[in-house]
């Protein structure tokens, strides 16, 4: 298997070019995370981005190199989607491919299922919530209607009560605001506070790598921001990734004082809408059990995770905790099943967070 490695800066447009082709045949590769911009956007901000092309183009996969002994998915822990894009079936060396970047193993946790490079190797999966929006709004408001009617009731009641107690609800889609965007951050920096969990977008290459998607906007690729606004205030505001197909959601929070309104989930709707009338085909609700995704979508992606590698012990420790923690997530104690998993979860974060 032919197979060069090279810095996402070095990526010619000729090779970007042939890896959007390979995206564009294939439904289940569109994601803005699979795309060579997000490769580039991440090689801008990390040192350690590389990009393994497979077959003279066959194939591309973008990783970062933490050390040594192991790579993550490019742009790991911020990114929903790992993988190869390339041909149909295109075989993949794990192994080789581990030589090439000189790394004993590649952790991949969110590739979509099916992928060839975790032949063998898949050691779970979950869900990304999926609404399929391309026949437009009123297609999927009445989808939405008669699958979830209570749902829909009950967030139109709720929007009504908003605008009757608070005043008029105005929504905007792709906003230039810094502002807007500054406080969406502020606000999703306090709810990771307050969970205990580490503050993840103000690492300085999240940071940098935020940034620049607020900064492009494209239909290509690039970063939209969404919000609803209440006389002037910024009630709530969502921050997606989309590539020419799919909407992809990436960080949501409101402003507490309209807790009891779903703010939320009232702007989300609003833009699956949105997306349908305006060429999208898909938003992406990522992985997570979270009632609004599970609300608001019409299916799931399977996404599996596993280890790429050769031999190697960091690869041989990594399998060993997959199958630990598939042994404990069978036991019928949830609280205890769920263990393992969140702590994979909190080391790989900060793995990737102080790389």
């Amino acid at each position: 298997m032919r197979l060069e490695t090279i810095h996402p800066r070095e990526l010619g447009e000729s090779d970007a070019a042939l890896w959007r082709a390979h995206q564009s045949t294939d439904p289940e590769l569109q994601s803005p995370y699979l795309t060579p911009n997000w490769a580039q956007l991440i090689g801008a901000a990390r040192d350690d981005a590389r990009v393994c092309v497979i077959q003279d183009g066959a194939g591309f996969l973008g990783v970062q190199r933490l050390s040594r002994f192991a790579a993550m998915g490019a742009g790991a822990p911020i990114s929903d989607y790992q993988g190869v894009v390339g041909l149909p079936d295109l075989p993949v060396d794990g192994g080789e491919i581990c030589r090439a970047l000189k790394v004993g193993r590649i952790d991949l946790t969110h590739a979509p299922a099916g992928q060839t490079i975790l032949k063998g190797a898949v050691a779970g999966q979950e869900g990304s919530w999926i609404a399929h929006v391309a026949g437009g709004r009123d297609l999927y408001e009445a989808a939405l209607k008669e699958r979830r009617n209570e749902f829909v009731r009950q967030t139109d009641k709720k929007r009504r009560k908003l605008e009757r107690e608070h005043g008029h609800v105005e929504f905007r889609a792709q906003s230039t605001e810094r502002t807007d965007f500054d406080t969406l951050l502020a606000w999703k920096n306090a709810q990771l506070k307050r969970s205990g969990q580490p503050d993840i977008w103000a690492t300085p290459w999240i940071a940098k790598t935020l940034n620049r998607c607020f900064e492009t906007r494209c239909i290509q690729f690039g970063g939209a921001l969404f919000t609803m606004s209440i006389r002037d205030k910024l009630a709530a505001g969502a921050f997606c990734l989309r590539s020419p197909r799919v909407l992809h959601f990436w960080i949501v929070a409101h402003d507490n004082a309209y807790d009891s309104y779903s703010p939320g989930v009232q702007l989300a709707r609003w833009i699956a809408g949105w997306a349908g009338d305006h060429g999208v085909a898909e938003i992406d609700f990522g992985p997570g059990e979270y009632q609004y995704k599970r609300q608001l979508s019409t299916g799931q992606r399977m996404l599996e995770r596993g280890v790429v590698a050769g031999n190697s012990w960091s690869a041989a420790l990594r399998r060993t905790q997959h199958a630990l923690r598939a042994r404990i997530e069978k036991l019928p104690q949830p609280r205890i099943a769920e263990l393992p998993g969140k702590a994979m979860r909190r080391i790989d974060l900060m793995r990737a967070l102080h790389a």
